[in-house]
Parts: C-alpha cells; sequence; structure tokens
C-alpha cells in the first residue's frame, strides 16, 4: 500500500514549513498562508493551518529510510537540533524482531510524533552520508478510533487492506511496509511519546483499488483512493 499524501492540521504552520524545508531540505512543492506541501519521496506531507482556536491538533507518521542509516540519522537530527524521545527502556533506539525494522522517535514543533524507520528487509542500503534528502517516504500516519478491531474489520472488508503482523486489542498496523494505517485506541500513548492519542481531521491518499473517496466510519478521516501515478 502507497501512501500518495497525508494532509494534516496545524497551529503552527510557519513553525512546520521552516522546520521541513529548511531544517530538513524538503522540496516545498505547495505554499500559502493557509497550508504548505513538502515532497518525501514520492509521497506529499501536506500541512493545513486549524481554523478552531480551541484545538491544537498533533499526529504521528513515520518516514522510512535507508536499511543501514538509523545510526547516522541520529546523528544528523542532533547537528540540526532536533531531540530524540527516550523510550521505556531508557534508549532512543526500537527495534521490532517481528517487523525486523529499528525505530527513533521526535516531536516537530507542532508536537506531532514523528518516526524514523529503517526497514531492514527492503534492499535499500545507501552510501551517502545521511540528511533529510535520504527520507524515502511516508511509510505510516496514525488513525486513533475508539474501536480497533471494528476499523481493522472494515478496512479489510471495504478497502481490501489487510492486518500487518502486530495486532492487539488497543493497536493494529493495517497494510504492509511500503504504507501502513496504524489504528490506535483513543487516548493510548503513541510509542516514543508521552502524548495520549487523539482524534483530529485526517486526508489521506493511497494508490490502489476500489478507487474513490471514502469517510471511514464516524471519524474525520477522509481516504482518498487513487491509480498509480504516471509519474
Amino acid at each position: 500500500m502507497r501512501i500518495h499524501s497525508i494532509k494534516l492540521l496545524t497551529k503552527q504552520l510557519k513553525q512546520l514549513h521552516r522546520f521541513y524545508t529548511d531544517v530538513f531540505g524538503l522540496t516545498l512543492k505547495e505554499n500559502s498562508s493557509e497550508t504548505f506541501a513538502v515532497k518525501v519521496g514520492h509521497s506529499d506531507l501536506i500541512f493545513e493551518l486549524a481554523d478552531h482556536a480551541e484545538e491544537n491538533p498533533f499526529y504521528h507518521f513515520a518516514f522510512d529510510i535507508p536499511e543501514n542509516k538509523i545510526d547516522e540519522a541520529i546523528v544528523w537530527l542532533d547537528s540540526v537540533g532536533v531531540t530524540l524521545n527516550i523510550l521505556p527502556d531508557n534508549t532512543f533506539k526500537a527495534y521490532s524482531k517481528t517487523w525486523h525494522a529499528t525505530s527513533i522517535y521526535f516531536y516537530d514543533p507542532a508536537g506531532n510524533i514523528v518516526e524514523f524507520i529503517a526497514r531492514h528487509n527492503h534492499d535499500n542500503a545507501i552510501l551517502a552520508p545521511f540528511t533529510g534528502k535520504e527520507l524515502l517516504r511516508i511509510s505510516e500516519i496514525g488513525l486513533v478510533v475508539n474501536d480497533v478491531t471494528s476499523m481493522k474489520d472494515s478496512m479489510r472488508t471495504n478497502y481490501i487492506i489487510n492486518g500487518y503482523k502486530d495486532s492487539y486489542e488497543t493497536f493494529a498496523a493495517i497494510g504492509d511496509e511500503e504504507g501502513l494505517f496504524i489504528l490506535s485506541a483513543n487516548h493510548r500513548a503513541w510509542l516514543g511519546s508521552d502524548k495520549k492519542a487523539s482524534i483530529f481531521k485526517t486526508e489521506i491518499t493511497i494508490e490502489g483499488t476500489p478507487e474513490g473517496v471514502f469517510v471511514l466510519g464516524q471519524y474525520p478521516y477522509s481516504l482518498s483512493v487513487i491509480g498509480t501515478p504516471l509519474t
């Protein structure tokens, strides 16, 4: 499952613009007083200014990096002033034997829980030094729901998106190694963070079938399914 784009709300539009363009060096695709978009490999990361004064949205999403670059990514993040989040075992790196992947986590200026994940099953090692320009794709987006099992079943039935590896009552990953929806129970703490998962408007575009625009249950989540782009 390829994630083509994710569109998220923020109250810190200018700060995120600077972070993802100036600090990370990502290519700016779109820019206005209300929104901006940057290119992350074949994916687009889009932020839109939140219009509710009482709302301070935050999300969890992940960027794939080359499978041999997790340690260099740690050094690079430190060099650009990004502090890694400490995990429950008092380390910065989380290795999943089930996923055969290593992850690190940090906050961006809006408090989003951002993950760099090196999936060691992928043959994408590089020799070049790691920088933000080596981000490969958006590979995960968190969706917070009240009933994880029900949403997982709905995704499988309606959009032919199956579960991936781990699955619990409060957590499920659905999709595949190229793109995953991370379903989290409402108020569950995100891994790599002490922040409790909350529901905020999210617009996602993926490549696949059946094509169309869908609303996911009673949630403010829009799923657009498109055919594979020519470029």
